[in-house]
């Protein structure tokens, strides 16, 4: 089963023109409220602030002319693919790991104040021939070659494996796991393109053997991929089950479709043949009277049927002694 997922809104393509077509200064433009600078010698005339994707698409279309071969990449690519690519708690790594937490700046699997200065500058792929920009806020490097997608505003999304591989170093483990089953999990609506988009297991696979392959980021990637599953809808969906893996228990189906009175629900982690299942609630759940009052009917109607479900909190994943109940209850149920 795929995930379909919505395309990210996007605003109509604003003009960007260079300070010599606009017929007035730099230091004019500047002051003026309708026009925004995107870099050096290049304006956008619209009011509204633009995001850092709109920048990063627009930059891709304007630096080095239409022949460079630019392709967005970095935070703002995965983030038109929706991808879960976040930071990580203190309490994670040492779980998943046996205690195992690192040292320095790694010791809880992810550098976050690197990943919030990517998420502020625009990276970019050249793929036909070297561009470099000494701005501020703009990184350009060299592709590996993987198939580039079509994005917004008629603008190149580098390949997510590509992204992700450069970005791992930044991410906890687990996140590029979860990063990787969702990439597998979704089919993929990129704004610009009418094309649903999505990865098959093999494709990926194709994909991470044109990776360098001694490279930290491959490596990374690899190690993330064996413990890659589908279908996968969100990252505590992927926490969750690694930790009941940690834990060394059979490992759970996922999003699995069960029938009662005549209904069909889909239970984010499941032992069919026990009828054991665990349901992962987030803050949606909490907002949502309707959601919330509807969850509590099919509960009801799963228990009735002999189903024995539980459901779990992020705060049932951090604490160890609400952690440790939910896994001896399982474990005892599996029995």
């Amino acid at each position: 089963m795929l995930y379909h997922q919505r395309p990210v809104p996007f605003p109509p393509e604003p003009t960007v023109l260079v300070t010599a077509d606009t017929g007035a200064r730099a230091s004019q433009l500047m002051k003026n409220p309708g026009v925004q600078r995107l870099a050096r010698g290049l304006w956008v005339l619209r009011e509204d602030p633009l995001s850092g994707l709109e920048r990063s698409v627009l930059l891709q279309k304007h630096i080095g002319g239409p022949d460079a071969g630019l392709a967005v990449g970095g935070v703002h690519a995965l983030e038109l693919f929706r991808l879960p690519v976040g930071g990580t708690e203190a309490w994670v790594q040492p779980v998943l790991t046996g205690g195992k937490s690192g040292s320095g700046r790694n010791r809880n699997g992810g550098r976050a104040d690197e990943l919030a200065a990517a998420r502020q500058r625009t990276e970019l792929l050249w793929t036909h021939h070297r561009v470099q920009s000494q701005q501020r806020g703009i990184r350009i490097a060299i592709s590996q070659g993987l198939p580039c997608l079509e994005g917004p505003w008629g603008g190149c999304i580098a390949h997510p494996v590509e992204v992700l591989a450069r970005l791992s170093k930044l991410l906890a483990p687990w996140r590029i796991t979860a990063c990787l089953d969702a990439m597998i999990s979704t089919q993929f609506v990129l704004p610009g393109s009418t094309t649903p988009v999505s990865f098959t297991r093999d494709h990926v696979e194709q994909c991470l053997d044109q990776l360098p392959p001694t490279s930290h980021g491959t490596a990374r990637m690899r190690r993330a991929w064996r413990d890659a599953r589908s279908p996968c809808w969100s990252a505590p969906e992927t926490l969750t089950r690694l930790l009941i893996d940690r834990a060394g228990l059979p490992e759970p189906q996922l999003n699995v479709q069960v029938t009662v009175a005549g209904r069909t629900f889909i239970l984010d982690l499941a032992w069919p043949e026990a009828r054991i299942a665990l349901e992962y609630n987030g803050a949606v759940h909490a907002r949502e009277i309707d959601q919330y009052r509807d969850e509590m009917y099919r509960l009801g109607l799963l228990r009735d049927a002999g189903w024995d479900v539980s459901v779990l909190t992020w705060d049932d994943l951090r604490s160890p002694a609400r952690r440790e109940a939910w896994l001896t209850r399982v474990r005892r149920a599996l029995r």
